[in-house]
């Protein structure tokens, strides 16, 4: 399988994250691509130039982070990504909105420096703001496996860490920051913090 990915993209990192985690990371060639370059082969896997894009050993292309954990959690050992039901689903999907959000922002600057201070950047901040204390509460009930909470929780505090450093994020989800401090070690979570 072939992965384009890029280091610092946060739904790239939930992909990466759940490939150590299942042990199917040794058979993915990786290319890190600039999704704003256009590419050539990169576009052929994935006319709309975003990360990730799964090149399968069959040659689908798979694109969105989501349907990739899908298919990686249909071909792969135990443990299921996805697993949880939906109050695990509901708490991925808090931390998923929240870098999400962060995303729009650094995309939106892209285009207007005042960006943050617009309606759209505005709401994207109260997003990552309340996002983070929502899931913190959340996430207390998934605090003893490392499926899909876990995996987006750790990657959603470590993007805004790394993108927004001017704020405390970790004051506004404690359980996660304690979570995420106790797994540093962790493979999938050392082997894939975002760089740029």
């Amino acid at each position: 399988m072939k992965l384009y990915a890029n280091p610092t993209s946060p739904f790239v990192r939930i992909v990466r994250m759940a490939l150590i985690e299942k042990g199917l990371n040794e058979g993915v060639d990786t290319t890190f691509v600039d999704a704003w370059a256009d590419d050539p082969a990169f576009l052929d896997a994935n006319p709309a130039g975003r990360v990730p894009t799964l090149v399968t050993d069959d040659g689908a292309r798979l694109t969105e982070a989501l349907l990739i954990l899908t298919y990686l959690d249909a071909i792969g050992t135990t443990p299921s990504v996805l697993a949880g039901g939906p109050t695990a689903l509901s708490a991925a999907g808090l931390a998923i909105g929240v870098f999400d959000a962060a995303v729009a922002v650094i995309i939106g600057r892209k285009s207007a420096p005042d960006f943050d201070a617009g309606l759209v950047g505005r709401k994207r901040f109260r997003t990552m703001h309340e996002g983070l204390r929502r899931l913190d509460a959340a996430f207390a009930e998934h605090r003893t496996s490392f499926g899909l909470p876990a995996i987006a929780a750790i990657t959603a505090l470590d993007y805004l860490v790394f993108r927004f450093p001017d704020h405390d994020w970790r004051s506004l989800c404690p359980e996660v920051a304690a979570f995420r401090d106790a797994h540093q070690d962790r493979p999938s979570v050392r082997d894939t913090v975002p760089r740029g």
